[in-house]
């Protein structure tokens, strides 16, 4: 077999891979559904015969003869979806020739009185009278399993199929020839998978609507076979767990999709009585499907991913395809490092800012644009972005003083001290900061600091550092123009170096003075550095947090209150992680308009080497 037909071998594999497994995943995804159903009717139906069913004489079980007459109309219940088998112990009522429940499985439904499944039947237990002992059990069957292809999926298929096809045939031409023809097939597999997931989502959606509808049954047959639950609703609340009955009026006899409070709600109406009305609703199953979309398309897109490889191996030289997949090995562990640890949690904030998102609350509905309501007309956030701005202008200082410490100590020194000295500046910014602000905090104690001592022996009064609302935010810069000097330093450094040492000797030749050459020559020279420094400090800056929380706490009176510290003081104290996802996202915005700004003012005079 040539290199050609072993490739196109695999990459028939692939495209079959792509439409099986897509709609493999869509069977089971809609077996499950089913599987949820059957296990909310069978919860539904033993709730029902509870109701409806008389009890024995003289004691709390069931009157044997009605209950055998309930589960027989419960069968015949026209409308009804569930495939029922009751239990009265271990014998069956609805069909003779039924085998009989293990008494091993009734034991254990005893034991943990909940829904379990057995075989292709989910068990809910029958209990008597007074809730207390399990009599018997209601096994449901879900519906016999299917194929999930609409009419959407298999016209997406066809289509799907036909590009496939041309894709396959263009493996081993040239490149302009390949080219035209993956696009309709990468947009056919996009379409493909797209339409399943389609079927996924109705197929939950579905689900849920035949819930509801079979529990609408048995309530107004609940409703009519005992009359006293018509004015009390609630004591239907057994036959719907897992929704709940608000009052209504009269309506459609199809569910329907609802927002209450921001949370989306499948409901339908329940007539229990003329003019008696209640709403019962439910989460809608397809909410919780959109995991399906990614999970869909990538399997779709396996076709022509797979098709796009072999075709470019095909039409490359060997050199450069090795070449070329060294070093898309090299990226790969970097771009999924990036793509785990910055793109998805990027992602996740977007959900997040858009929803009332509380680990306090069970809910969390989509309310839009209105957290970054929140966030901007809170005064709290523009007083931190303020002190965030004045905090930030320790970063010119900081980047002035390392200038011109490091054409002070120079990179051509020949003595061995400015080795160590660059060591020993570079020591604070290597150390852990939270160490860095204890020691600080230490420093600036009012009574037994070192910094208080030093001013009391000069003749100084004390000065409460880190407790004074006047001085807090100044005591934090200086540990920050301490921590990052050594830093920019070392990068001013290996700019100075960079610089030929002709350019200086040139000019000292001309009659230049130090400072003539240092404004001419090294500075205009230093512009990308200093650019970098100055970029990289700002965004430093604005994302400062460990040394706020070590050294202050946002205080006092939250004069050291950052955006930082506020967007953590939001998600963890306020507990409102959707408006700190939004002060998140708002202060990226921040950071790149000012970086935006930053470049295009300062890239103008840069000399890049």
């Amino acid at each position: 077999m040539t290199a050609l037909a072993r490739w196109r071998a695999g990459t028939l594999v692939a495209m079959a891979a792509g439409v099986l497994v897509p709609l493999a995943l869509a069977h089971w995804a809609r077996g499950r559904y089913e599987r949820a159903l059957a296990a909310h009717d069978a919860t539904a139906a033993a709730a029902y015969l509870a109701i409806v069913t008389p009890p024995a004489r003289g004691g709390a079980g069931y009157d044997l003869p009605q209950l055998l007459i309930r589960a027989r109309a419960l069968e015949e219940l026209p409308g009804f979806a569930g495939l029922f088998e009751i239990y009265h112990a271990t014998a069956p009522l609805v069909r003779a020739t039924a085998p009989p429940l293990p008494a091993a499985t009734l034991q254990r439904l005893r034991r943990e009185v909940a829904v379990r499944w057995t075989g292709d039947a989910a068990l809910a237990p029958l209990l008597d009278r007074a809730g207390w002992d399990v009599v018997g059990a209601v096994a449901a069957r879900p519906a016999p399993g299917a194929w999930l292809v609409s009419p959407w999926s298999l016209a997406a298929l066809l289509l799907l199929v036909v590009a496939g096809t041309q894709s396959l045939r263009a493996i081993g031409t040239p490149q302009h020839a390949w080219r035209q023809s993956f696009r309709p097939y990468g947009i056919a597999a996009a379409l493909f998978g797209v339409a399943v997931f389609a079927d996924v989502r109705g197929a939950a959606g579905g689900a849920t609507d035949r819930w509801l509808y079979d529990t609408r049954l048995l309530m107004q047959e609940a409703a009519a076979r005992i009359p006293e639950v018509r004015s009390t609703p609630a004591a239907l609340a057994t036959l719907a767990r897992g929704a709940e009955i608000v009052p209504g009026d009269s309506g459609p006899g199809a569910a329907w999709r609802m927002d209450a409070g921001g949370v989306p709600r499948t409901a339908v109406t329940v007539r229990l009585a003329p003019g008696r009305w209640v709403e019962l609703r439910a989460r809608p199953g397809e909410t919780g499907t959109a995991g399906w979309l990614p999970v869909l398309l990538g399997l779709a897109a396996l076709g022509p991913l797979v098709a796009l490889l072999a075709a470019w191996s095909t039409a490359t030289a060997p050199r450069p395809r090795r070449e070329t997949v060294a070093a898309w090995g090299f990226l790969a562990p970097s771009a999924l490092h990036l793509a785990a640890f910055c793109l998805l949690p990027l992602l996740l904030v977007l959900y997040v800012s858009v929803h009332r998102w509380s680990p306090m609350e069970p809910t969390r509905p989509f309310v839009a644009l209105a957290n970054y309501g929140h966030v901007l007309r809170d005064p709290l956030v523009w007083a931190s972005l303020g002190r965030t701005l004045l905090y930030s202008l320790y970063v010119p200082v900081t980047t002035a003083s390392a200038l011109v410490c490091a054409v002070a100590i120079g990179p051509r020194r020949g003595s061995a001290a400015p080795p160590v000295l660059r060591a020993l500046l570079l020591l604070p910014y290597a150390s852990s900061v939270v160490a860095v602000a204890l020691v600080w905090q230490w420093m600036y104690h009012p009574d037994l600091g070192l910094i208080n001592r030093l001013l009391t022996r000069a003749g100084f009064g004390t000065v409460n550092w880190l407790g004074d609302s006047r001085t807090a935010l100044v005591a934090v810069m200086l540990v920050s123009v301490w921590m990052q000097l050594g830093y920019q330093l070392t990068v001013f450094l290996a700019g100075l170096r960079a610089i030929p040492q002709a350019y200086l000797d040139a000019a000292r030749v001309d009659g230049a003075s130090a400072w003539q050459r240092f404004w001419r020559v090294t500075f205009p020279l230093l512009s990308p550095v200093t650019l970098f420094v100055l970029v990289t400090g700002i965004i430093g800056a604005f994302q400062v947090f460990a040394l706020v929380m070590v050294l202050t706490g946002g205080g006092p009176l939250g004069a050291t209150d950052v955006i930082a510290y506020r967007i953590y003081r939001t998600a963890w104290e306020r507990q409102q992680f959707g408006d700190a996802s939004a002060l998140a996202l708002l202060l990226f915005a921040v950071l790149f308009g000012a970086t935006w700004a930053q470049l295009k003012l300062l890239d103008r005079r840069v000399e890049h080497a």
